[in-house]
Order: structure tokens, then C-alpha cells, then sequence
């Protein structure tokens, strides 16, 4: 069997001294693609669904042990191993609790780098294979497992789900994925039955929801932390997505686990007033 190799290094220099160390093809590697951002490692593992992944723990602003879990999330079995240049624990132990198989510090000891790739083909791999459905995360907007849909669309909804609080756009994405956001958007709607804007707003919803009924936080800050600036088209959002306005989720919510106690916490009016 060939296996397919993905380097995520935010260094091509350090990548390409990681793809010097050994004769891959000697395991039987025909391929390797290399990363230097946590979003093309991102995209690059769910388009080529790598049998083996060496990733650095640190990603730009990133950190590679997220990168790890976010992809087992998605159903990838792919053996990762993550690359430092110090042993701390606390990394070690981020590593290993996101998935990965092993954890390897710079210098890369050529015979390290070569026990984790016997270790891990002598286990068995097949990336295209995922999880039984009733142990994959389900996407919390279309209640459906990350596996069953495209790699385009995960991309997508990663984007959205990092960062909903900041403006989002089908042509931002399109760019950083080098595609045109026509067709990202066709395959995205085709994926989902919804369009791009329509997930955006239920998944900033989604999150505002649970702000609202497990917070006291004032719901004008919790409006603003999901990416509204007019707190009116928030009121209008919510109230339309889930039949009641936000104080009366919360009230509701506090009536619900305390029904002995009439008076109930929540937004003032003036906070919700439109």
C-alpha cells in the first residue's frame, strides 16, 4: 500500500529539512505535501485525507495539537505526530489528549522519525475510513456528522465556527482557498440545503443562545461578542430563529431548573430595546 504524507511546519525551511531525513520511499510514502499555515493544513488534510501527518505544535498564531482534534473531529484516522523544539509537559500532554500518535522534539533524530513511521504502519492505516456515525461530532447548526459533507463545505463552517464574531464573507474564504465563491457557494448550499449567509447567522444564534440561558452576561455584550454591531438586527435575528426574544429564553430557561422562584434574572428592557 502507498501512503500519503502531509508536513504541517509553519517554516518551509524547517519542512523541507524534515523531508531530507529519510528516504520515504522506503515506507512506502509516494507522496508529501507540505503546510505552513493552519488553515492549508486544515484544507489540505480534508481534500487528501493524509495516511501520516508530522505537525509542529505551533502554527503561526495557531496551535497544532487544535489542528489534531479539530481533524479527528472530522473523522480523519490519519497518524499525526507533533514536531517541538522543547519537551514541556503541558505540550506533550495537549498533544496527546488532541489525538495524536506520538511527539517528537527538533533536532529530528532520523531513527525517532523513522520508529514512528514503522510504529505507525505496522498498526494499520486507512485515512478514508472515519468513526461510526453515532461517535462523530455532529455540526450543531445542520445537525449532521463533518464527515458527511464535502471538504469545501468543512472549510467553510471551520472558518465561520473560529471565528463568527468577526465579519465573514463566501469571497474571503473563496480567496484563501483559491477558488471562486460562485462555486464554493454551489457546493456549499448543495452540501448543506442553506445558504452560507443563512449558516452564519444560525451559528452565531447557536452561540448566542448558549451565552443567553448559561451566562448573566448582559445581552447586548453577548450580541456584540457574536459579530452584531445594531443590537436591533440582533433582537430580530433571534427572536425570528427560536420564537422568543432573548430575556425571554433566559427567564424561561431560569423558570424551568428553578420553579419555586418567581422573581427571574435577566436583561433589563432597555437592553433589548429596539
Amino acid at each position: 500500500m502507498m501512503y500519503r504524507l502531509l508536513i504541517a511546519d509553519d517554516s518551509l525551511d524547517s519542512a523541507g529539512k524534515t523531508q531530507s531525513l529519510l528516504d520515504w520511499a522506503d515506507f512506502g510514502i509516494s507522496s508529501i505535501t507540505v503546510a505552513t499555515t493552519y488553515a492549508q493544513a486544515e484544507a489540505k488534510a480534508l481534500e487528501l485525507k493524509p495516511h501520516l501527518a508530522l505537525v509542529n505544535t505551533r502554527l503561526g498564531g495557531a496551535m497544532g495539537h487544535d489542528l489534531v482534534e479539530h481533524l479527528r473531529s472530522l473523522g480523519l484516522k490519519t497518524a499525526f505526530c507533533m514536531l517541538e523544539d522543547s519537551s514541556g509537559p503541558n505540550l506533550i500532554r495537549e498533544s496527546m489528549r488532541s489525538g495524536a500518535r506520538d511527539y517528537l522534539t527538533r533536532p529530528l533524530d532520523p531513527q525517532e522519525l523513522q520508529g514512528f513511521l514503522e510504529r505507525a504502519i505496522a498498526d494499520g492505516m486507512d485515512s478514508s475510513t472515519t468513526e461510526p456515525a453515532a461517535q462523530e461530532e455532529l455540526d450543531p447548526v445542520l445537525g449532521v456528522p463533518y464527515s458527511d459533507l464535502s471538504s469545501i463545505s468543512n472549510r467553510i463552517i471551520s472558518v465561520v465556527q473560529s471565528d463568527y464574531s468577526s465579519p465573514q464573507t463566501l469571497t474571503a474564504i473563496a480567496a484563501e482557498m483559491h477558488m471562486s465563491s460562485k462555486y464554493i457557494g454551489r457546493v456549499f448550499l448543495k452540501d448543506t440545503g442553506i445558504k452560507f449567509s443563512k449558516y452564519l447567522m444560525a451559528y452565531r444564534m447557536f452561540e448566542a443562545k448558549k451565552r443567553i440561558i448559561t451566562t448573566h452576561e448582559k445581552i447586548s455584550a453577548v450580541a456584540s461578542d457574536v459579530g452584531y454591531v445594531q443590537m436591533n438586527n440582533f433582537y430580530i435575528h433571534f427572536k425570528e430563529y427560536f420564537g422568543m426574544s432573548p430575556s425571554m429564553m433566559r427567564n424561561t430557561q431560569f423558570l424551568s431548573e428553578n420553579p419555586e422562584k418567581p422573581n427571574t434574572p435577566g436583561a433589563s428592557a432597555n437592553e433589548e430595546s429596539v
